[in-house]
């Protein structure tokens, strides 16, 4: 869990927020104001309203605010829900961050499927584990008109 968040209000220009994405090289960026949990912008979110530059760079208009782009009222955990149901929930809606909130309701984390895949990794000598799939590749036709 990342237990240092920071977030951005929702009247950020979606550009800096951009900007705090790539200086602190994080993907999601959790909105509040006041103490209040307003949404989450992810980079997904930041690049689906941006354009490329001439070098192929992003960049995204500076009258665009964050919460034009945020996900509003994202799905929360509590301190003490279960790995296996962030997993589950997790993969079923395709959402990389899950916020954690406090009994009170405040923010107080974020897990990312970068923490979940963490926890994966030994660090007691035990031995590494092969992977545990049955892996079948089919060529995609086109659809039919």
């Amino acid at each position: 869990m990342t237990r240092d968040v920071i977030v951005v209000p929702p009247e950020l220009p979606l550009s800096d927020a951009w900007a705090i994405m790539e200086r602190e090289k994080i993907r999601h960026l959790p909105v509040v104001r006041a103490g209040q949990l307003l949404g989450i912008v992810s980079d997904r979110d930041v690049l689906l309203r941006a354009s490329l530059d001439s070098r192929g760079e992003p960049t995204v208009p500076q009258r665009l605010l964050v919460a034009a782009a945020m996900t509003p009222a994202p799905y929360v955990c509590g301190l003490s829900t279960p790995v296996e149901e962030l997993v589950r929930v997790m993969t079923e809606t395709k959402i990389d961050a899950v916020l954690v909130v406090s009994s009170e309701d405040k923010l107080v984390g974020l897990v990312t499927t970068t923490d979940l895949l963490l926890l994966l990794l030994t660090s007691d000598g035990a031995q590494p584990r092969p992977l545990p799939f049955d892996f079948r590749v089919h060529e995609a036709s086109a659809p039919s008109a």
